[in-house]
């Protein structure tokens, strides 16, 4: 989305949450603009479904509001949070947002990062052997566990999102490429076969949910919510839906 897209979209939510009462003000979900399906279906710049936007209209079903998502680009997330600009973000980590005004949920589901592979590559046992190799990546992502096996020997290849940095291995211009599970599980299901293949996983740990607390939000409620949805499976169900 444009840059002028983007103020009038921000624009209209803001709006829209403000001439409502607040208990029917709608939650503001971010969409991040580098992610891609099986989590965000980006259609002329709005978000037309994936795992984020049946997350964000879960959580807001258990809080009585309607859901609203925006589409922001991954370098502005923190600072939309911070800013006020939305309410909540879902699939995120502590590493990667660097925002004060915000509140954490509980873990909701787990990120695991791995390597794919094109089909005619060599197997991988271990990270060292990705040294020089020029490896396919997502701009302004930063894969920490392969800058500390690698160091100077990690050769990135940037791509501007995660959909164009698999297309690029499977269009042959890098062997292997970083990676999310549910990312490459979804790729794999609706690659014509022989597909990217799952080469190494690199690392695992909790996502949350965070709230941006500059915002007149429910916290206890949301927090509630994620506990609930996280407790009688339909986080799960939701995830299923992609694999």
């Amino acid at each position: 989305m444009k840059r002028g897209g983007r103020r009038l979209a921000l624009a209209a939510l803001l709006c829209s949450a403000t001439a409502a009462p607040a208990q029917e003000a709608p939650l503001v979900f971010i969409a991040p603009a580098n992610h891609t399906l099986p989590f965000v279906d980006l259609q002329r710049g709005q978000l037309a479904g994936g795992i984020l936007k049946d997350l964000g209209e879960a959580i807001a079903e258990r809080v009585g509001r309607k859901p609203a998502f925006l589409v922001v680009p991954s370098k502005r997330v923190s600072a939309a949070l911070d800013a006020g600009e939305a309410d909540v973000l879902c699939y995120t980590a502590p590493r990667w947002i660097d925002a004060t005004h915000i509140r954490w949920s509980r873990p909701v589901f787990d990120y695991m990062g791995v390597v794919a592979r094109r089909a005619d590559a060599p197997p991988l046992q271990q990270l060292s052997q990705l040294q020089d190799e020029r490896i396919g990546t997502v701009a302004g992502y930063r894969y920490l566990e392969v800058e500390a096996a690698l160091g100077p020997r990690f050769q990135r290849d940037d791509a501007p999102d995660m959909g164009r940095n698999l297309a690029k291995l499977t269009a042959g211009r890098v062997r292997y490429a970083m990676t999310e599970k549910l990312t490459l599980a979804y790729a794999m299901r609706e690659s014509p076969a022989p597909g990217p293949q799952l080469a190494l996983t690199t690392v695992s740990y909790p996502t949350h949910c965070v709230f941006s607390t500059r915002r007149n939000l429910p916290l206890t409620a949301l927090d509630k919510a994620v506990e609930a949805l996280v407790a009688d499976g339909s986080i799960e169900r939701i995830l299923a839906r992609y694999r």
